[in-house]
């Protein structure tokens, strides 16, 4: 077990985080990756030179390179493979798999978000050659809560599997922490990767500076911190997010075996935001995803990884 989980496929990278949403897009076949991109959740497609460190200089300024959109899944018959119901287990999806968001109630929206989470197991599948990933965080986007509206999002990411942020295929099989921010210029920005461990807790931190839109993305672990900022300018963050994120999801052992992540100590604040009520969103049933919405404010995410097991 331990071999396997230090040696993985040489398959590419695949970039985490974030649905980058409100981009100009143009369809291809999935199969059909152009040269120089590279993967993305929710099946988005990012040029390798609009992905970026933190400090890389080169960051500023649009992307000169569309963000594609590719068409469908890898066999599925389905043209939207954003809405993979449980008959269509045997292709794969890339996409949030279950989530709970909440809309901030004006329009100043939010200036503080934080939660708290346990590391789970490793997953007991990695798909064909290595290309499953699983990415779990609380996250801010300015989209209003329309899935599909936000053109910005910032991430503590908790990530097992490859991404644009992570080439290092020694990596793909171990949990990591960092900090994403995805901007309004179609670019990912990526921070520190923290190694951590199942059974740690980490957690997740975005907070705006007092005098100005400048936000900073923490991620906190047992051995490091991982931070990102980024000037937001005028862009209103109002809509967060509690995710369970899969990246070629072939079977529900894809995803950790506990079958559960629990974030508690949830925190947001904003200008007349009162208390929270978190609504659930699940885009895919086939691993029974739902959500537990708990009175002293805990979000816990669940699934089944015991069906529809990775062929």
């Amino acid at each position: 077990q331990s071999l396997e989980r230090k040696t993985t496929g040489i398959m590419g990278a695949v970039l985490v985080v974030m649905a980058l949403l409100g981009f100009s897009v143009m369809a291809c076949e999935a199969e059909d990756v152009p040269a120089g991109y590279l993967s993305m959740p929710g099946g988005y497609m990012m040029h390798e030179s609009c992905i970026h460190q933190v400090g890389d200089e080169s960051s500023r300024g649009p992307c000169p390179y569309k963000v594609l959109k590719t068409a469908k899944t890898d066999v599925a018959a389905h043209s939207d493979w954003s809405v993979a119901k449980s008959d269509v287990a045997a292709s794969y999806y890339s996409d949030w798999s279950v989530y709970a968001q909440t809309v901030s109630p004006t329009e100043d929206g939010f200036t503080y978000f934080a939660s708290n989470w346990t590391v789970p197991s490793f997953p007991e599948a990695h798909g064909p050659a290595k290309q499953s990933s699983v990415y779990i965080f609380n996250g801010l986007e300015d989209g209003g809560g329309v899935h599909g509206a936000a053109s910005v999002i910032l991430q503590p990411v908790l990530q097992y599997g490859k991404s644009g942020c992570n080439l290092n295929p020694l990596k793909w099989s171990e949990w990591f922490l960092s900090s994403y921010v995805v901007d309004g210029n179609g670019r990912a920005h990526c921070a520190e990767l923290v190694s951590v461990s199942p059974g740690d807790i980490v957690q997740g931190v975005m907070e705006k500076a007092v005098n100005s839109n400048e936000w900073t993305v923490t991620s906190v672990g047992p051995k490091g911190v991982s931070v990102n900022t980024v000037d937001m300018k005028d862009t209103i963050l109002n809509a967060a997010y509690i995710t369970l994120e899969g990246m070629v999801i072939y079977g529900c052992d894809s995803y950790p075996p506990e079958g559960q992540v629990t974030f508690v100590e949830n925190a947001i604040k904003g200008e007349n935001v009162g208390d929270i009520s978190w609504t659930e969103e699940i885009r895919h049933d086939e691993c029974s995803q739902g959500t537990d919405f708990r009175s002293d404010g805990t979000v816990a995410l669940t699934w089944d990884a015991s069906v529809h097991q990775t062929q």
